[in-house]
């Protein structure tokens, strides 16, 4: 055989086996196309942080896409829900049961809310993974399945709060007395007690000292800490209710709290004990004296009156005798 025909020879036998193989790849590369996909159509890139509603509800919302390539209908069943692991209470709200026309790209919402106060309970830290499960059904059957995932997170939450406490002394004029402050913080993070303050309503010789002690404290979350003030009068603050006034502020928020309560300034001058309280009952005891006193003379006069009728008529009667 010339070696011109030998080599093609050689090339047509290759290809003659060949290209079956190549077929069937390119034909299996086919089917392992998806024909419909399922994502995420809100940026999921890192940890989603949740929103707030108001002060401490969640309240937020995420969307995910299916993309249809086929020729006819898909039908999916949605599941999503928070991983096992963790005891989560936020709320998922979505649509159990999809349906997407042919060559058709649509876009589904997932509710998210919570309104336990879970915001507060848990590091923003933490994240928390949401699983979303998408499955094809055809005549009531499951035919294929795709998921995907996305880390949240809850969001930075700050509250602080002050409440006060007497240790049992007497505020008399021209002395001072300690009140102990215990401050909180409720937040789910580090918070900074800033803008310690004070003010003292209808008693001006009265003072509060001490509010620097717990001025840029940094708390831990879920912590509670006790702080010891002064209470002052000078000696010419008369007898008087005081209402006194503790505020903070949060570095976290820029909220303020207080903290109400009230004081009695007790005088001590000798000059108290000299002062004549009047009874409330005395006038109702002179009234009833006076009363007696009214009837028995009324009583005696009328006695009198009967004797000296009796007289008379006993002299007339011995007169006709």
């Amino acid at each position: 055989m010339p070696p011109i025909k030998k080599i093609l020879f050689v090339v047509a036998f290759y290809c003659l086996f060949a290209l079956p193989f190549v077929d069937t790849s390119n034909a299996q590369d086919q089917v392992e196309i998806p024909s419909w996909e399922v994502g995420w159509e809100t940026s999921m890139d890192g940890v989603h942080e949740l929103e707030l509603s108001g002060e401490d509800n969640i309240l937020d919302s995420v969307e995910f896409f299916v993309a249809n390539e086929r020729m006819i209908d898909l039908n999916l069943e949605i599941t999503i829900e928070w991983d096992e692991s963790d005891n989560i209470p936020i709320e998922l709200e979505y649509d159990e049961s999809i349906s997407v026309a042919a060559s058709d790209n649509q876009t589904f919402v997932i509710e998210i809310s919570d309104v336990t106060g879970f915001a507060f309970d848990r590091s923003p830290t933490q994240s928390m993974t949401l699983l979303l499960s998408a499955q094809e059904i055809a005549l009531e059957q499951a035919i294929s399945t795709q998921e995907i995932d996305a880390e949240f997170s809850v969001p930075s939450v700050f509250e602080l709060a002050i409440d006060s406490q007497s240790k049992g002394e007497t505020l008399y004029a021209g002395s001072s007395v300690e009140y102990t402050l215990f401050v909180t913080n409720n937040g789910n993070g580090k918070d900074v007690i800033k803008m310690p303050e004070s003010s003292v309503k209808s008693c001006p010789s009265v003072i509060v000292e001490g509010l620097d002690i717990i001025r840029d404290v940094e708390l831990d979350n879920a912590s509670t800490s006790e702080y010891d003030i002064r209470i002052s009068a000078s000696s010419s603050q008369p007898e008087r209710i005081c209402e006194i006034t503790i505020s903070i502020k949060s570095a976290g928020n820029g909220q303020i709290t207080s903290t109400i309560f009230e004081i009695d300034v007790v005088s001590n001058s000798g000059d108290d004990d000299d002062r004549i309280t009047p009874s409330n009952e005395e006038p109702s005891d002179n009234s009833e004296t006076q009363l007696t006193e009214t009837d028995t003379l009324n009583f005696v006069g009328f006695y009198e009156l009967i004797i000296v009728v009796l007289f008379a008529l006993s002299f007339r009667w011995q007169k006709r005798c």
